[in-house]
């Protein structure tokens, strides 16, 4: 029998989280929840997760973004794919590009981007095509 697969989903809605780790699960899915970037890289060195779901942002505006090039710059984990899920351009157009300046221009290092508000049936069909792959 194979190994399930493991998702880590970093989010701090956590009521979304909630919501996709119980699609997840009921498709087969070991699935860990962290609720900003630091419990997210946390729950990565404690265990590589098979794919991602990450948003951008949670502490801080960059949280997931800083999260996935912290990831993307390490042999060790470049290769997990992610599905970001944000409200990014939303929130960029109510506060203003400079507030973003540090991410405009960077190439986003993530496998698939998903806009907010997106139905979680979504998420879990992107995230299965990643991992069939």
């Amino acid at each position: 029998m194979s190994k399930r697969k493991d998702i880590l989903i970093v989010e701090d809605d956590r009521d979304f989280s909630n919501t996709l780790r119980v699609m997840f699960e009921s498709k087969g899915y070991d699935v860990r929840c962290a609720y900003d970037g630091k419990a997210g890289m946390e729950e990565i060195v404690r265990q590589k997760p098979d794919g991602m779901v990450l948003d951008v942002m949670m502490g801080t505006l960059t949280d997931g973004f800083d999260l996935a090039c912290n990831l993307k710059a390490k042999p060790e984990y470049e290769r997990i794919p992610i599905v970001m899920v944000t409200g990014f351009p939303h929130e960029m157009a109510k506060i203003g590009t400079d507030k973003f300046q540090s991410i405009l221009g960077e190439e986003w290092p993530v496998a698939k981007f998903l806009e907010k508000p997106v139905d979680p049936e979504r998420i879990v069909a992107a995230v299965e095509a990643l991992l069939e792959k």
